[in-house]
């Protein structure tokens, strides 16, 4: 018998039992949409996740911190070494810019927490950060005004240094009147505006104040600094988040002069070019590992949020093989439903069957027509269960939007995969194919003798 006219004949049982056939395909085609949305939820789920990891946590930079443990070596005949072991200096910046994989570097040197004094004497507190301003830009920063310019004693703002710059005096008195009046709403009010307005600080000359604690009530104020720029309000920050991180950028020298100025002096003189951190951008995720390693062979530490994403994964895993289930389950519900179908075609068909015998067919043609009919059964439904996956995209996207709507870089989208098209079909038809086997065994195991007598 030729593979055509089992094909043939296979065909005309599913065209002849329409209901039977109905009934399978249904089974069978919800089965394989479940598995087909259950892989492409796996997959949306992991790209999602990996989205805002690296938007939250930035997965593709590497902080860099001194190795506090180490401490600066001697060259030979007893000279202090220029490389420094322990240390981070500009030099070892250096020689991170050209690793393999790495896209930028910043150095860091961060000051205490100063007051930014405007003026007109209003004021806030900022976190003072010095570093190379062009290497903002290769870490994702861009300016909402002006730029970064090098020359000269300038500084770059973060969005949020521009809000809450308030006059001391006035402050002060007004949080009295709260003390005294908690329950006063238009005091209250009044607060919350002077902290939320915003103020141009661009082409604005500032000064920096210090408040010595060693020295109680004696404060330092530093010369003007010019801000150039300020910098775009961070995507991944929501409004009030934003506002209250306050930083200012300035160059590497701008502020050691201000240490001086203020006497903010390092506690070892002979560290006072010495950064207390780095960031390392690299190419890709994938980089961050093999740059640490080549990194901590300069004696420093380094830390990055790789971590995060391992924890991830286990979690990620653990949905994938709970939505992999549920598509499973269905598909066993399909697969039991083509058996009962099967076996009742073989009892409703035994004459069929006992002539085929009679006229030379053996055991494997009969068995091969029945998991063919099968076979073609689950194509049927793979290929309607591609329909039906569509077909409910929407509503699977419409109650991710509605239980993720707080999120900051929005609703999860889920995508079919193009992967995850022939994947179902092929689920399908092997569980219509595993289905038909003890139903084409039964068959062929039909007494053809019996089955002419009783004709």
């Amino acid at each position: 018998m030729r593979l055509l006219d089992v094909l043939r004949m296979a065909w005309g049982q599913i065209i002849r039992r329409k209901m039977v056939t109905l009934l399978c395909m249904i089974g069978l085609s919800i089965g394989s949409a479940a598995m087909i949305i259950a892989l492409s939820v796996g997959q949306s789920v992991q790209t999602f996740s990996e989205q805002t990891l690296n938007a939250n946590y930035k997965m593709d930079e590497i902080t860099i911190s001194p190795n506090e443990g180490i401490r600066t070596g001697s060259g030979s005949g007893g000279q202090k070494s220029n490389f420094e072991r322990g240390a981070l200096t500009l030099e070892k910046i250096e020689i991170i810019q050209r690793l393999p994989h790495v896209v930028a570097v910043a150095p860091m040197l961060k000051m205490d927490t100063l007051e930014m004094v405007l003026p007109d004497g209003r004021s806030t507190y900022v976190e003072v950060i010095g570093t190379e301003l062009e290497a903002l830009r290769g870490f994702g920063y861009s300016y909402s005004q002006g730029r970064g310019a090098e020359d000269g004693r300038i500084a770059v703002t973060s969005y949020g240094a521009a809000f809450g710059l308030v006059d001391p005096k006035v402050t002060q008195k007004l949080i009295e009147q709260l003390n005294a009046d908690p329950y006063n709403n238009d005091l209250l009010q009044q607060y919350m505006e002077m902290s939320s307005k915003q103020d141009q600080l661009v082409q604005q000359r500032v000064q920096f104040r210090y408040e010595d604690y060693t020295n109680p009530g004696k404060t330092k104020l530093s010369g003007s600094v010019t801000v150039s720029g300020e910098l775009t309000k961070p995507s991944n920050m929501d409004d009030f988040t934003a506002q209250n991180d306050k930083k200012v950028y300035l160059p590497l020298d701008t502020v050691r002069a201000l240490q001086d100025e203020l006497g903010i002096q390092q506690t070892d003189r002979s560290a006072a070019k010495h950064l207390n951190s780095a960031l390392v951008k690299v190419e890709n995720k994938r980089y961050v590992s093999q740059v640490e390693e080549q990194i901590k062979k300069l004696t420093l530490n380094t830390q990055s949020n790789l971590f995060q994403e391992e924890a991830m994964s286990s979690q990620l895993a653990m949905y994938q093989k709970a939505a992999m289930g549920i598509g499973g389950f269905i598909m066993l519900l399909a697969s039991l439903s083509i058996i009962v179908a099967m076996i009742m075609s073989t009892h409703q068909r035994r004459k069929q069957i006992g002539v085929m015998k009679v006229l030379g067919a053996n055991l494997w043609q009969i068995r091969q027509m029945f998991i063919t009919e099968a076979a073609m059964l689950g194509l049927m439904g793979g290929v309607a269960g591609v329909g039906i996956a569509f077909a409910a995209l929407d509503g699977v996207n419409s109650l991710l939007a509605s239980q993720m709507a707080d999120q900051q870089n929005g609703p999860m989208t889920v995508i079919i995969e193009q992967s995850a098209l022939p994947l179902g079909i092929v689920f399908a038809v092997l569980v219509g194919v595993v289905s038909g086997i003890y139903p084409a065994i039964s068959a062929s195991r039909t007494n053809a003798l019996s089955v002419i007598k009783s004709m």
